[in-house]
């Protein structure tokens, strides 16, 4: 409509105004660059700057002359436009006039540019998932008791299902061909949103942030540790995988003393300090984690020596052990008589046990425990912060006194997250008294707080589920099962109860350890000292009344098991923000992890250039 109406003499005018004064940039900039040197290199990256700039313009220009032409056909009554499509198209020439007419040298646009394509795309995942809200924010005990089938279930999933029957349904889901339905159509709908379909200056692999690295002129080296013992396959994965990472990261950032929060076991902070030979800082708000981080450090620091002399990657000396053969009970005991021997310990390796908090000064503790100048700059580390930890984290890194030049932050447990937008009457007494002093963990982007925007805790624990598994397993009933009976339990109850009488009844994980129902309504009523008669043939008729819910159930799981990791990339995608509004423009979340091993696998990387 565009291209045929009468809009083409604006598209034509906006595209015009945006390549002149595009090319009047370049030329301006290429005259300069010339005078200031003749090498041929200097000439060809005012050139390719040149072409770069020109094929934004026209990006920009096509989009402009869109809004134009929609615009016209809206005033003219050709075209009905609802509220929505109004506010996004609103949004969207608010983005375009981000870009000024004429380039400031001193403003990269490069990075407007990519940042704009982010929004945009955070835009577009915020527009589908709004819809899906109420579904992420279901809780399972409810389902049946809250009619969620009859609720919050699309209709068409739900006739398709009532139609063809679940079997019939899952086995088209499950197999290596699926005909398109409205469960398929759902699930691929929600992959085109989940953050790989973020834009790639956002969002990229782990071989890509070493690309990163090498287009900053430094070259990876990559360390083969050969760790095959001493951690779980899980940590041993995420370990290796985060340290290399990091040390590359540090190395080209000229940082060579490391923050690791919440260092929990102190696995990567040795790791770091022992085949790195980083100066490491581990800060914990768990005493017991201190004392156990260092009582691991002692005992991988053998298990160190062990590897370097089969390995060719790491020089013989270093690290002499004492041996004894006498027989110390505990890590403690060998830590009192050998700690000076240590070494890593109270030397490459400290431990401080702190709460940390945004107010937390970083630097003063680096100071007080390496004795450095109050110029030099660290890395701030975190694998796995818990929680609003994680957004803590960005916000010491943007922080100036704290002299944070590089940051890698792998977050997770989001459902642990302060919200600051979200009224959750059955957990507002618990957050409040969790967060007195307001600091919250998400919405942490203008973008978002702007809008209120709010997910809900049910939404956020949505995300931190592990879809990739349960989508490679195929295997539906092991994690069903303990769920349909959670929820078969809570209209048993009410029946027996009524409903004033029944909240916050927790069980725990009752169910792996039951082979039917009627075994787990005994343990569950005898868990919650309930003063309930149980009849064994009422219960059995009971389950097999509500079986037809069990089979709806899956479905209802296999819908929130897509919408999370489209969630779980909005809270991520938000953190990114924050730190491009805070002028960090070399910030990306990369994806470090196999999914399978470690489901919660996104690092958020960033760096202060000077």
């Amino acid at each position: 409509i565009i291209m045929n109406g009468k809009t083409s003499l604006d598209y034509d005018n906006i595209i015009d105004g945006i390549l002149m004064s595009e090319a009047y940039a370049a030329e301006k900039y290429y005259i300069e660059g010339t005078e200031k040197s003749s090498e041929n290199a200097y000439k060809e990256g005012f050139t390719i700057g040149h072409q770069k700039g020109y094929d934004i313009g026209l990006e920009i220009g096509f989009y402009a002359g869109i809004l134009v032409g929609i615009k016209k056909l809206y005033q003219s009554k050709i075209i009905i436009l609802s509220e929505k499509e109004l506010l996004i198209l609103q949004k969207l020439s608010n983005f375009i006039e981000l870009f000024p007419q004429i380039n400031d040298k001193n403003v990269n646009i490069i990075d407007q540019y990519n940042e704009l394509k982010g929004l945009l795309k955070l835009e577009e995942v915020i527009i589908y998932l709004r819809p899906y809200l109420p579904i992420a924010n279901s809780h399972v005990v409810n389902f049946i008791t809250h009619n969620f089938w009859e609720t919050i279930i699309p209709s068409e999933i739900r006739e398709e299902i009532d139609s063809k029957g679940t079997e019939f349904v899952f086995a088209n889901f499950w197999s290596e061909n699926p005909i398109p339905d409205s469960l398929t159509q759902f699930v691929t709908s929600s992959k085109l949103n989940i953050l790989n379909s973020y834009p790639s200056s956002c969002y990229m692999k782990l071989d890509d942030a070493y690309n990163v690295l090498q287009s900053w002129g430094y070259k990876p080296i990559n360390k083969s540790l050969h760790l095959k013992e001493f951690m779980a396959a899980k940590k041993l994965h995420e370990v290796e995988v985060m340290a290399n990472l990091v040390a590359n990261f540090s190395t080209y950032a000229g940082t060579d003393i490391i923050v690791d929060i919440g260092g929990g076991k102190g696995y990567l902070s040795s790791l770091l300090a022992l085949a790195y030979n980083f100066n490491v800082l581990g800060i914990d708000s768990q005493s017991i984690n201190s004392k156990g981080a260092r009582n691991r450090t002692i005992k991988f620091e053998k298990y160190w020596q062990s590897i370097k002399k089969k390995s060719n990657n790491f020089p013989e000396e270093k690290i002499t052990l004492p041996i004894t053969k006498e027989k110390l009970n505990t890590y403690e005991e060998y830590y009192e008589k050998y700690s000076r021997k240590s070494a890593v310990l109270d030397n490459t390796y400290k431990q401080v046990t702190e709460y940390v908090t945004e107010n937390t000064n970083i630097a003063q503790f680096v100071h007080t425990e390496f004795k450095v100048n109050n110029k030099k700059e660290f890395t701030l580390i975190g694998l796995h912060t818990c929680g609003s930890l994680a957004t803590t984290c960005l916000k010491l890194f943007t922080e100036p006194k704290n002299n944070l030049k590089l940051l890698i932050n792998v977050g997770c447990c989001y459902h642990l997250i302060e919200e600051e937008f979200t009224n959750d009457l059955f957990w507002d007494d618990i957050e409040i008294a969790l967060n007195k002093n307001e600091s919250y963990g998400f919405p942490v982007s203008n973008c978002l707080k702007e809008r209120k925007f709010k997910l809900g805790r049910d939404a956020r624990m949505c995300a931190s589920q592990s879809p990739e598994k349960i989508f490679n397993s195929k295997d539906i009933i092991n994690p069903t099962k303990p769920l349909f009976y959670r929820a078969l339990l809570q209209v048993y109850l009410i029946q027996e109860l009524g409903h004033e009488n029944i909240s916050r009844c927790h069980v725990g994980r009752l169910a792996h350890k039951c082979s039917t129902f009627n075994e787990y309504v005994h343990k569950a009523v005898k868990r919650l000292q309930l003063n309930i008669k149980i009849d064994n043939e009422k219960i059995d008729a009971f389950h097999k009344k509500y079986l037809i819910e069990y089979e709806r159930l899956k479905v209802f799981f296999i819908l929130k098991q897509a919408l999370a990791p489209v969630i779980e990339g909005l809270i991520i995608m938000d953190r990114l923000l924050y730190l491009h509004e805070q002028g960090i423009n070399e910030a990306f979340v990369a994806k470090l992890f196999d999914p399978l091993l470690s489901p919660r696998n996104h690092a958020i990387i960033a760096l202060k250039k000077n």
